[in-house]
């Protein structure tokens, strides 16, 4: 994984990160998610990161604090680059950055159709705490996983 840069996300970002986006919400719609991408950029920037490879944005995370509880909102990596560790790398420089902001508790909400990614998050602490059915909307559950700071 040589030549990866791993940098706060900017505004002009969001075209490439609205389509990796739908690698881990198999529910979304590209232009919607786009809004919602921007609004955690506007609302958390320094929340935000991308891993840029030769220039090209090829993975991102973003979370959200909500009191004593944060949110992993997204985190997604381009395919060609799973499975060799920078989701690992967004995921530790999300979860310091969430640290600094005070929260005991960080929640991820997986999609029941990226089940295959539970594994990832136990191997970085997190575990099993639940499922909300219709959390993404209809026929769309989630997989609610918990870390305690």
């Amino acid at each position: 994984m040589s030549h990866i840069e791993l940098r706060p996300m900017h505004k002009n970002d969001l075209q490439v990160v609205s389509e990796l986006a739908l690698l881990a919400n198999p529910h979304a719609e590209k232009e919607t998610y786009k809004k919602h991408i921007l609004g955690e950029l506007r609302g958390n920037p320094d929340l935000s990161f991308v891993a840029v490879s030769h220039e090209k944005v090829v993975g991102y995370v973003q979370g959200d604090i909500r009191g004593a509880m944060a949110t992993l909102e997204d985190l997604a990596v381009a395919k060609e680059f799973q499975k060799k560790g920078l989701g690992s790398k967004l995921l530790s420089v999300e979860l310091e950055a969430l640290k600094k902001s005070g929260p005991k508790i960080v929640i991820a909400e997986v999609h029941w159709k990226n089940a295959e990614a539970i594994p990832f998050y136990y191997k970085h602490g997190f575990r099993l705490s639940g499922c909300a059915q219709d959390f993404f909307g209809t026929g769309h559950d989630a997989i609610i996983l918990k870390r305690i700071f």
